[in-house]
């Protein structure tokens, strides 16, 4: 096996990244049903992004105690938020694409974003937001 595969399989099958996954599965959920929550009162897309950030929260105290195990912070939730930018990029693209042209009800956009963005995301907060950077 390569380098890089065993860097791929090291990486990805491991406890961190099922429990990442599996809070992944509440995350998706709990983003499709505060989306769909919002938009009785609010424009679809809008409520997407309000499910979006309400599930953020709730994502990042489930990895932060179960996945990571380490102590809340407000530095370590920025960095969390900042490490979920191109996992916001791909849900935004996913849902505006999936919504707005394929007419794709806000339930299955969301969990086809999430399923697209989910190890991509999984490894940017590892590195940038739960690994201690300063002891490297």
């Amino acid at each position: 096996m390569s380098e890089f595969g065993i860097r791929l399989k090291n990486t990805f099958l491991n406890k961190k990244f099922i429990g990442f996954c599996l809070i992944g599965i509440i995350n998706t959920f709990n983003t499709a049903f505060f989306s769909w929550l919002a938009h009785f009162k609010i424009q679809q897309n809008i409520s997407a992004y309000i499910g979006y950030i309400i599930s953020l929260t709730i994502n990042y105290i489930l990895n932060s105690k179960i996945v990571f195990k380490c102590k809340l912070s407000v530095k370590k939730y920025f960095y969390f938020l900042l490490s979920y930018i191109p996992n916001f990029l791909i849900y935004t693209f996913a849902s505006m694409l999936t919504i707005n042209v394929l007419k794709i009800n806000q339930f299955w956009a969301t969990t086809i974003a999430m399923v697209i963005g989910g190890p991509v995301t999984f490894v940017i907060i590892k590195l940038f937001a739960f690994e201690d950077r300063l002891k490297k």
